[in-house]
Protein backbone atom coordinates (compact mmCIF):
# COMPACT_ATOMS: atom_id res chain seq x y z
CA UNK A 1 0.00 0.00 0.00
CA UNK A 2 1.46 3.43 -1.40
CA UNK A 3 1.96 6.41 1.82
CA UNK A 4 -0.97 7.83 -0.50
CA UNK A 5 -3.70 5.20 0.34
CA UNK A 6 -2.14 4.71 3.73
CA UNK A 7 -3.49 8.25 4.80
CA UNK A 8 -6.60 8.06 3.22
CA UNK A 9 -7.25 4.78 4.92
CA UNK A 10 -6.25 6.19 7.91
CA UNK A 11 -8.28 9.38 7.42
CA UNK A 12 -11.59 7.11 5.92
CA UNK A 13 -11.36 4.82 8.97
CA UNK A 14 -11.61 8.07 11.67
CA UNK A 15 -14.56 9.41 9.87
CA UNK A 16 -16.44 6.63 8.79
CA UNK A 17 -17.98 5.27 12.02
CA UNK A 18 -17.89 8.78 14.09
CA UNK A 19 -19.30 10.62 11.10
CA UNK A 20 -20.77 8.06 8.63
CA UNK A 21 -18.81 10.03 6.23
CA UNK A 22 -18.46 8.24 2.69
CA UNK A 23 -16.52 10.68 0.67
CA UNK A 24 -16.11 13.96 -1.33
CA UNK A 25 -16.93 14.33 -4.45
CA UNK A 26 -16.25 17.27 -7.03
CA UNK A 27 -19.85 17.93 -8.05
CA UNK A 28 -20.02 20.86 -10.19
CA UNK A 29 -17.82 22.71 -12.05
CA UNK A 30 -18.03 25.71 -14.45
CA UNK A 31 -14.84 27.45 -16.42
CA UNK A 32 -14.78 30.94 -18.40
CA UNK A 33 -11.86 31.64 -20.97
CA UNK A 34 -10.76 33.87 -23.72
CA UNK A 35 -9.81 32.26 -26.69
CA UNK A 36 -7.17 32.58 -29.50
CA UNK A 37 -8.27 33.20 -33.24
CA UNK A 38 -7.43 29.54 -34.19
CA UNK A 39 -10.59 28.30 -32.19
CA UNK A 40 -12.80 31.08 -32.94
CA UNK A 41 -12.16 30.21 -37.10
CA UNK A 42 -12.13 26.74 -36.34
CA UNK A 43 -15.86 27.33 -34.89
CA UNK A 44 -17.20 29.71 -37.20
CA UNK A 45 -15.96 27.15 -40.16
CA UNK A 46 -17.61 24.07 -38.39
CA UNK A 47 -14.14 22.70 -37.83
CA UNK A 48 -14.95 22.48 -34.48
CA UNK A 49 -18.31 21.06 -34.17
CA UNK A 50 -20.30 20.80 -31.18
CA UNK A 51 -23.60 18.34 -30.88
CA UNK A 52 -27.11 19.41 -31.80
CA UNK A 53 -28.67 17.78 -28.34
CA UNK A 54 -29.69 21.45 -27.69
CA UNK A 55 -31.72 22.12 -31.00
CA UNK A 56 -28.69 24.45 -32.28
CA UNK A 57 -27.64 23.01 -35.43
CA UNK A 58 -25.08 25.46 -36.64
CA UNK A 59 -22.81 28.91 -35.13
CA UNK A 60 -25.43 31.84 -34.27
CA UNK A 61 -24.45 34.59 -37.09
CA UNK A 62 -25.10 38.41 -36.95
CA UNK A 63 -26.74 39.80 -39.88
CA UNK A 64 -23.68 41.01 -41.15
CA UNK A 65 -21.81 37.61 -41.03
CA UNK A 66 -20.47 38.32 -37.48
CA UNK A 67 -20.08 34.84 -34.77
CA UNK A 68 -22.53 36.05 -31.86
CA UNK A 69 -22.55 32.22 -30.35
CA UNK A 70 -22.12 28.79 -30.43
CA UNK A 71 -23.41 26.35 -27.92
CA UNK A 72 -23.88 22.64 -26.88
CA UNK A 73 -22.76 19.31 -26.06
CA UNK A 74 -18.89 18.47 -26.59
CA UNK A 75 -20.05 14.64 -26.77
CA UNK A 76 -22.97 13.14 -27.55
CA UNK A 77 -23.61 11.68 -24.06
CA UNK A 78 -26.48 13.43 -22.16
CA UNK A 79 -25.16 11.66 -19.05
CA UNK A 80 -21.43 13.42 -19.57
CA UNK A 81 -23.29 16.88 -19.30
CA UNK A 82 -19.89 18.55 -21.37
CA UNK A 83 -21.55 22.41 -22.11
CA UNK A 84 -19.90 24.67 -23.67
CA UNK A 85 -21.03 27.82 -24.59
CA UNK A 86 -19.18 30.70 -26.69
CA UNK A 87 -20.74 34.62 -27.01
CA UNK A 88 -17.85 36.24 -28.30
CA UNK A 89 -20.37 39.82 -29.16
CA UNK A 90 -22.28 39.61 -25.93
CA UNK A 91 -18.88 38.96 -23.36
CA UNK A 92 -17.19 42.02 -25.21
CA UNK A 93 -20.09 44.16 -24.12
CA UNK A 94 -20.39 43.10 -20.71
CA UNK A 95 -16.74 42.75 -20.64
CA UNK A 96 -17.24 38.86 -19.47
CA UNK A 97 -14.90 36.45 -20.50
CA UNK A 98 -16.74 34.44 -23.82
CA UNK A 99 -16.23 30.79 -23.52
CA UNK A 100 -18.12 28.95 -20.62
CA UNK A 101 -17.55 25.04 -20.15
CA UNK A 102 -19.35 23.30 -17.62
CA UNK A 103 -19.47 19.62 -16.20
CA UNK A 104 -19.68 17.49 -13.45
CA UNK A 105 -15.95 15.92 -12.98
CA UNK A 106 -17.20 12.90 -10.97
CA UNK A 107 -19.74 12.14 -13.43
CA UNK A 108 -17.49 12.50 -16.88
CA UNK A 109 -14.92 9.62 -17.36
CA UNK A 110 -11.55 10.62 -17.49
CA UNK A 111 -11.25 10.22 -21.12
CA UNK A 112 -13.43 12.66 -21.84
CA UNK A 113 -11.55 15.11 -19.52
CA UNK A 114 -8.09 14.32 -20.98
CA UNK A 115 -9.84 15.00 -24.65
CA UNK A 116 -11.46 17.69 -23.59
CA UNK A 117 -8.62 19.63 -22.02
CA UNK A 118 -6.13 18.08 -24.47
CA UNK A 119 -7.79 20.27 -27.52
CA UNK A 120 -8.82 23.07 -25.71
CA UNK A 121 -6.17 23.92 -23.37
CA UNK A 122 -3.89 25.44 -25.87
CA UNK A 123 -6.41 27.77 -27.05
CA UNK A 124 -7.64 29.12 -23.85
CA UNK A 125 -6.20 32.19 -21.89
CA UNK A 126 -7.41 33.91 -18.86
CA UNK A 127 -8.88 30.89 -17.20
CA UNK A 128 -11.33 32.13 -14.36
CA UNK A 129 -13.61 29.39 -12.04
CA UNK A 130 -16.92 30.70 -12.03
CA UNK A 131 -19.00 27.83 -9.89
CA UNK A 132 -18.23 24.81 -8.53
CA UNK A 133 -19.87 22.51 -5.52
CA UNK A 134 -18.32 20.50 -3.21
CA UNK A 135 -20.76 17.47 -2.07
CA UNK A 136 -20.13 15.28 1.07
CA UNK A 137 -21.93 12.37 1.49
CA UNK A 138 -22.48 10.32 4.61
CA UNK A 139 -24.57 7.47 5.31
CA UNK A 140 -26.44 9.08 8.24
CA UNK A 141 -29.59 11.04 8.46
CA UNK A 142 -28.80 14.73 8.59
CA UNK A 143 -32.22 15.77 9.07
CA UNK A 144 -31.12 17.00 12.07
CA UNK A 145 -27.93 19.10 11.18
CA UNK A 146 -26.96 22.53 12.38
CA UNK A 147 -25.55 25.02 10.21
CA UNK A 148 -24.73 27.87 12.21
CA UNK A 149 -25.44 30.76 9.27
CA UNK A 150 -27.69 33.55 11.74
CA UNK A 151 -28.36 35.70 8.38
CA UNK A 152 -28.33 33.25 5.59
CA UNK A 153 -31.83 32.61 4.39
CA UNK A 154 -32.97 29.48 5.23
CA UNK A 155 -35.32 26.90 2.98
CA UNK A 156 -36.58 23.82 4.79
CA UNK A 157 -38.27 21.45 1.93
CA UNK A 158 -40.53 18.72 3.31
CA UNK A 159 -42.48 15.71 1.57
CA UNK A 160 -44.83 14.86 3.99
CA UNK A 161 -43.24 15.12 7.79
CA UNK A 162 -40.25 14.37 6.51
CA UNK A 163 -37.81 16.99 6.15
CA UNK A 164 -35.60 16.35 2.51
CA UNK A 165 -33.73 19.28 2.13
CA UNK A 166 -32.17 22.07 3.99
CA UNK A 167 -31.22 25.10 1.63
CA UNK A 168 -28.68 27.92 3.08
CA UNK A 169 -27.90 31.18 1.38
CA UNK A 170 -29.15 34.06 -0.82
CA UNK A 171 -30.54 33.18 -3.86
CA UNK A 172 -27.84 35.31 -5.98
CA UNK A 173 -25.51 34.93 -2.76
CA UNK A 174 -21.41 33.78 -3.16
CA UNK A 175 -22.37 30.88 -1.13
CA UNK A 176 -25.11 28.61 -0.66
CA UNK A 177 -24.99 25.33 1.70
CA UNK A 178 -27.53 22.64 1.02
CA UNK A 179 -27.96 19.54 2.91
CA UNK A 180 -30.56 16.99 1.30
CA UNK A 181 -31.70 13.51 0.88
CA UNK A 182 -29.31 12.24 -1.14
CA UNK A 183 -31.41 8.46 -1.30
CA UNK A 184 -34.66 9.94 -2.20
CA UNK A 185 -33.47 12.61 -4.86
CA UNK A 186 -31.34 9.50 -6.52
CA UNK A 187 -34.84 7.03 -6.53
CA UNK A 188 -36.58 9.72 -7.61
CA UNK A 189 -34.22 10.62 -10.49
CA UNK A 190 -32.27 8.24 -11.07
CA UNK A 191 -31.88 5.81 -13.54
CA UNK A 192 -32.18 2.27 -13.11
CA UNK A 193 -28.30 1.45 -12.56
CA UNK A 194 -28.41 4.05 -10.04
CA UNK A 195 -30.88 3.21 -8.18
CA UNK A 196 -29.38 -0.48 -8.26
CA UNK A 197 -26.17 1.53 -6.89
CA UNK A 198 -27.92 3.23 -4.45
CA UNK A 199 -29.96 0.97 -2.69
CA UNK A 200 -27.29 -0.73 -0.89
CA UNK A 201 -27.43 2.31 1.36
CA UNK A 202 -30.08 2.59 4.46
CA UNK A 203 -28.94 6.28 4.87
CA UNK A 204 -27.44 8.88 2.74
CA UNK A 205 -27.64 12.16 2.90
CA UNK A 206 -25.10 15.01 1.04
CA UNK A 207 -23.90 18.15 2.68
CA UNK A 208 -23.21 20.33 -0.38
CA UNK A 209 -21.19 23.68 -0.40
CA UNK A 210 -21.77 25.39 -3.91
CA UNK A 211 -19.55 28.61 -4.46
CA UNK A 212 -20.19 31.19 -6.94
CA UNK A 213 -18.66 34.53 -8.78
CA UNK A 214 -15.32 34.33 -10.43
CA UNK A 215 -13.72 37.54 -8.37
CA UNK A 216 -14.83 34.95 -5.19
CA UNK A 217 -13.30 32.08 -6.01
CA UNK A 218 -10.39 33.39 -6.81
CA UNK A 219 -10.27 34.88 -3.59
CA UNK A 220 -11.34 31.80 -1.79
CA UNK A 221 -9.04 29.67 -4.46
CA UNK A 222 -5.85 31.83 -3.02
CA UNK A 223 -6.74 31.54 0.83
CA UNK A 224 -7.44 27.29 0.51
CA UNK A 225 -11.66 28.01 1.15
CA UNK A 226 -11.70 30.08 4.28
CA UNK A 227 -15.92 29.55 4.21
CA UNK A 228 -15.24 25.82 4.75
CA UNK A 229 -14.61 27.26 8.28
CA UNK A 230 -16.33 30.12 8.53
CA UNK A 231 -20.19 29.02 9.04
CA UNK A 232 -19.95 26.12 11.94
CA UNK A 233 -22.16 23.21 10.63
CA UNK A 234 -22.59 20.33 13.40
CA UNK A 235 -23.64 16.79 12.72
CA UNK A 236 -24.44 14.95 15.80
CA UNK A 237 -21.63 12.12 16.55
CA UNK A 238 -23.89 8.91 17.55
CA UNK A 239 -20.73 6.83 18.48
CA UNK A 240 -21.33 4.82 21.93
CA UNK A 241 -25.17 4.94 21.19
CA UNK A 242 -27.68 2.50 19.95
CA UNK A 243 -29.64 5.52 18.59
CA UNK A 244 -31.23 3.29 15.50
CA UNK A 245 -32.60 0.85 18.40
CA UNK A 246 -34.95 3.03 20.52
CA UNK A 247 -38.59 3.28 19.49
CA UNK A 248 -40.35 5.89 17.81
CA UNK A 249 -41.69 7.09 21.10
CA UNK A 250 -38.29 7.08 23.09
CA UNK A 251 -36.86 9.23 19.94
CA UNK A 252 -39.02 11.24 20.39
CA UNK A 253 -38.85 12.03 23.72
CA UNK A 254 -34.79 12.01 23.31
CA UNK A 255 -35.48 14.88 20.31
CA UNK A 256 -37.49 17.02 23.11
CA UNK A 257 -34.56 16.67 25.46
CA UNK A 258 -32.21 18.09 23.63
CA UNK A 259 -34.14 20.88 22.40
CA UNK A 260 -37.20 21.36 24.88
CA UNK A 261 -36.38 20.57 27.83
CA UNK A 262 -38.40 22.67 30.23
CA UNK A 263 -41.22 19.68 28.41
CA UNK A 264 -39.70 17.25 30.99
CA UNK A 265 -40.84 19.75 34.02
CA UNK A 266 -43.86 16.99 35.21
CA UNK A 267 -42.16 13.75 34.22
CA UNK A 268 -40.64 11.76 37.06
CA UNK A 269 -36.84 12.07 38.28
CA UNK A 270 -35.58 8.02 36.59
CA UNK A 271 -37.74 9.50 33.06
CA UNK A 272 -35.28 12.89 33.38
CA UNK A 273 -32.00 10.98 34.34
CA UNK A 274 -32.99 8.58 30.97
CA UNK A 275 -33.23 11.02 28.66
CA UNK A 276 -30.73 13.64 30.06
CA UNK A 277 -27.97 10.89 29.84
CA UNK A 278 -29.34 9.74 26.63
CA UNK A 279 -29.38 13.18 25.30
CA UNK A 280 -25.50 13.90 26.85
CA UNK A 281 -24.32 10.78 24.89
CA UNK A 282 -24.94 12.34 21.58
CA UNK A 283 -22.12 15.23 21.12
CA UNK A 284 -22.51 17.52 18.31
CA UNK A 285 -19.38 17.82 16.47
CA UNK A 286 -17.90 20.72 14.16
CA UNK A 287 -17.74 19.15 10.93
CA UNK A 288 -15.69 22.58 9.99
CA UNK A 289 -12.29 21.34 9.96
CA UNK A 290 -13.17 17.66 8.77
CA UNK A 291 -14.54 19.42 5.51
CA UNK A 292 -11.05 21.36 4.65
CA UNK A 293 -9.20 18.07 5.88
CA UNK A 294 -11.18 16.17 2.94
CA UNK A 295 -10.16 17.87 0.48
CA UNK A 296 -6.65 16.11 0.09
CA UNK A 297 -9.23 13.01 -1.31
CA UNK A 298 -11.61 14.86 -3.32
CA UNK A 299 -13.23 11.90 -6.02
CA UNK A 300 -13.39 12.58 -9.71
CA UNK A 301 -14.31 10.44 -12.52
CA UNK A 302 -17.01 7.79 -13.29
CA UNK A 303 -14.59 5.28 -14.74
CA UNK A 304 -11.20 5.23 -14.08
CA UNK A 305 -12.21 7.22 -10.91
CA UNK A 306 -9.76 9.12 -9.13
CA UNK A 307 -8.79 11.24 -5.89
CA UNK A 308 -6.94 14.24 -5.84
CA UNK A 309 -6.09 17.30 -4.20
CA UNK A 310 -9.08 19.83 -5.16
CA UNK A 311 -7.01 22.87 -4.90
CA UNK A 312 -4.18 21.40 -6.51
CA UNK A 313 -6.49 20.06 -9.12
CA UNK A 314 -7.93 23.33 -10.19
CA UNK A 315 -5.07 25.62 -10.00
CA UNK A 316 -3.52 23.22 -12.74
CA UNK A 317 -6.84 23.74 -14.66
CA UNK A 318 -6.51 28.05 -13.93
CA UNK A 319 -2.99 28.12 -15.48
CA UNK A 320 -3.63 26.27 -18.20
CA UNK A 321 -2.23 22.84 -17.53
CA UNK A 322 -4.17 19.48 -16.99
CA UNK A 323 -3.92 18.27 -13.67
CA UNK A 324 -1.77 15.15 -12.90
CA UNK A 325 -3.74 12.26 -11.84
CA UNK A 326 -1.98 9.75 -10.01
CA UNK A 327 -3.99 8.15 -7.81
CA UNK A 328 -6.23 5.82 -9.67
CA UNK A 329 -8.89 3.25 -7.63
CA UNK A 330 -9.01 0.06 -9.14
CA UNK A 331 -12.83 -1.30 -7.45
CA UNK A 332 -15.45 1.35 -7.60
CA UNK A 333 -18.13 1.81 -5.15
CA UNK A 334 -20.61 4.12 -5.47
CA UNK A 335 -18.60 6.91 -4.27
CA UNK A 336 -15.49 6.00 -6.67
CA UNK A 337 -13.09 4.39 -3.82
CA UNK A 338 -11.64 1.77 -3.52
CA UNK A 339 -13.26 -1.17 -1.67
CA UNK A 340 -9.43 -1.81 0.12
CA UNK A 341 -8.87 1.75 0.77
CA UNK A 342 -11.45 2.13 3.73
CA UNK A 343 -9.89 -0.37 5.92
CA UNK A 344 -5.92 -1.07 5.73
Amino acid sequence: MSPNEQSYSKFQERVSFKYGFVGLKLDKLSLTARIDEELHNQILTGEFELYDVFGIKEPNLTPNGELASYKGQFFYNEKENWYVEYTPISSIKMNKRPLKIEFTPSKVSKEHFLTVFNLLLPHLSDIACSTFHLAYDFERDLSTLKVNWPKAMYRPIYKGIKLETMDFGAPKGNYHITNYNKLKERADQGDSAEIEIYQQYENLWRIEYKFYNEGNIKKELKNGLPFLAKIPVFIENLEGLEFQNLGVNEKIALFAMKNKPELFAGSDDRTIRKYKKLAESIAEVNLNVFFQNALDYTEVFNQEAARVNFLDFIKKLLAGQIPQIEKELSTHTLDGQSDNSIIE
